[in-house]
């Protein structure tokens, strides 16, 4: 008998009030810098603009060279 497992690799961040939030790193479709200074999209906290697959954004506090890091060291990089 053969026992297959799935492993599910999810990266912790922090969105922009702080809270942890665990994010599949097959669900990321891109992301984004921080606006420039006076373009307010997200909150002023936020580092960093992830788009998902569902089409949802979350704005984290993590830099986005940061997020491609814990991406590619899970193996999944947008």
């Amino acid at each position: 008998m053969i026992l297959l497992t799935a492993a599910l690799v999810l990266v912790l961040l922090h969105r922009a009030d702080g809270s942890p939030v665990h994010v599949a790193p097959s669900q990321i479709t891109s992301l984004h810098d921080r606006p420039a200074v006076g373009v307010r999209v997200v909150s002023r906290a936020a580092n960093c603009v992830i788009w998902l697959a569902d089409g949802k954004v979350l704005a984290v506090l993590e830099p986005c060279d940061v997020v491609r890091k814990l991406l590619s060291e899970a193996g999944g990089a947008p």
